[in-house]
């Protein structure tokens, strides 16, 4: 799975998490501030910054080599490298803790958590986060870009539990809260943050402005008073520490 030609864009359009998320993070991971933390679905290393500005040593991994280099450009936070989760090349127990921000779903398999829980020391915490849509916002989008095209990745939560994935591959104490929270986007960046979608990728170049046009009319039919898109959004913190 390659995001492509997006990670030109992700970092631009995807919002960075709320600081009520952050500091729970934070607090969940419960180490040391400058203890080394590794970053798993990096991508361009939004989140990683903002745990980096908490204190905290971060490494960012992806297995996008596009999403790396735009993360290396931004710098500001750690080191990062392209790296499969299910073959992380680090030392065993080499980190404090280890997170993944929207990132999980794509590789919540067995190989890739027996491979993080390899590199964490005992008692460490890997903590997920997914932001999910309180509203119609996905499912319209979707419904629009399905009108062009077959789509092969609408989904990609599809039947994505983590916490029972976290359970049953031998993480100890697993909890779950859920922190509601709203985007406030406008209608450039609406239409921006949907091309920085995996589902995008699908789209071929022919159908871009024909697609963008009806994006555009659903946003501007929902825009507030002030112009700006809202996107209602749970996030969901699941996490657990390595026995």
């Amino acid at each position: 799975m390659s995001f492509g030609e997006s990670a030109a864009i992700y970092n631009t359009t995807r919002q960075s998490y709320a600081n009520e998320v952050i500091d729970r993070v934070t607090d969940i991971l419960g180490v040391t501030k400058r203890h080394s933390i590794l970053d798993i679905g990096c991508g361009t290393g939004i989140a990683t910054r903002q745990l980096a500005a908490r204190g905290f040593q971060m490494v960012g991994t992806d297995v996008d080599a596009d999403m790396i280099e735009e993360a290396r450009s931004v710098g500001q936070a750690g080191t990062y490298q392209v790296a499969d989760a299910s073959h992380l090349d680090f030392l065993d127990a080499e980190f404090d803790g280890a997170t993944a921000f929207g990132a999980f779903h794509w590789f919540s398999d067995e190989a890739s958590v027996r491979s993080i829980q390899r590199v964490l020391r005992g008692g460490a915490a890997f903590v997920v986060i997914n932001k999910n849509d309180a509203g119609d916002f996905r499912e319209s989008i979707v419904e629009i870009v399905s009108r062009h095209v077959a789509l092969g990745s609408a989904r990609p939560k599809l039947n994505y539990q983590p916490a029972k994935t976290l359970d049953a591959f031998g993480f100890d104490a697993v909890e779950e809260v859920v922190i509601p929270t709203i985007e406030h986007l406008s209608p450039t960046q609406t239409i921006a943050h949907v091309r920085s979608m995996r589902l995008w990728e699908e789209v071929p170049l022919s159908l871009h402005d024909m697609i963008e046009a009806e994006l555009r009319s659903y946003v501007t039919d929902r825009l507030d008073a002030l112009g700006t898109f809202q996107r209602p959004l749970t996030v969901a913190i699941v996490w657990g520490r390595r026995r």
